[in-house]
């Protein structure tokens, strides 16, 4: 019985770390742009690199972040 109950915690950890959404600030190189994404980003290419290696819960939370990079701050 002891058994299962951990399975199921474990189970039930598993599922929400697994589904728990994640936000990503990332620059373009090309255009000097930081934006939000949802999904971790490719960084292995030329034109874009994470802004900062923040994870953020929230959109909300990664957009108010952009204002506190200083790589970001300078956008229009």
């Amino acid at each position: 019985m002891k058994k299962a109950v951990v399975g199921i915690a474990f189970l039930v950890s598993s599922y929400t770390a697994v589904w728990a959404e994640e936000f990503y600030i990332v620059r373009d190189l090309a255009t000097q742009k930081c934006t939000v994404v949802n999904k971790p980003p490719v960084t292995n290419t030329r034109t874009i690199t994470l802004a900062t290696d923040a994870i953020f819960k929230s959109r909300a939370d990664a957009e108010a972040g952009i204002k506190s990079i200083k790589v970001c701050t300078g956008q229009k």
